[in-house]
């Protein structure tokens, strides 16, 4: 059990929604090309009917990007809490985030608004990070001296 709770607080959980838009792009790219698999990803998956009658399709890249911005929450608010293993979660962050704008740029299947966004979440989860270990650095993000900003 400890050792699950590790490994949570050192994964970024973000690549939850980036490992299943890569799953289901390799599978679907690979078995019937990627013009496929994009255009299933835009496809609705269901209709919701509004109360002003107007129907609102849902896409399962609609679906995968909900699941990112909750996890996003999720992931920004747990940041708060420092931990020994942050500096692991961090560089691992900053690949998963270095990862999806590879993976973006050049394979075709990643080439996607959804995937953009995706990464999107990614970077923005990273620059938060670092931004939030800087504000809570012991010396407030100044260096260890005893001196002011400018080291005097």
């Amino acid at each position: 059990m400890m050792v699950l709770r590790r490994i949570f607080e050192m994964v970024p959980i973000l690549t939850v929604p980036v490992v299943i838009y890569a799953f289901f792009a390799a599978i679907t790219a690979a078995t019937r090309g990627p013009d496929i698999f994009t255009q299933a990803m835009e496809r609705g998956a269901f209709v919701l009917t509004m109360p002003s009658g107007a129907p609102w399709a849902v896409s399962g890249g609609d679906l995968l990007l909900m699941l990112g911005l909750f996890i996003l929450f999720f992931e920004l608010t747990r940041g708060v809490g420092v931990s020994r293993y942050a500096i692991i979660h961090h560089t691992l962050a900053v690949l998963l985030a270095l990862c999806c704008a590879g993976a973006f740029l050049v394979f075709e299947a990643f080439a996607t608004s959804t995937f953009f966004l995706l990464t999107l979440m990614c970077w923005l989860d990273m620059i938060g990070g670092v931004i939030f270990n800087i504000a809570n650095a012991p010396s407030g993000g100044r260096g260890g001296g005893g001196g002011d900003a400018y080291g005097d």
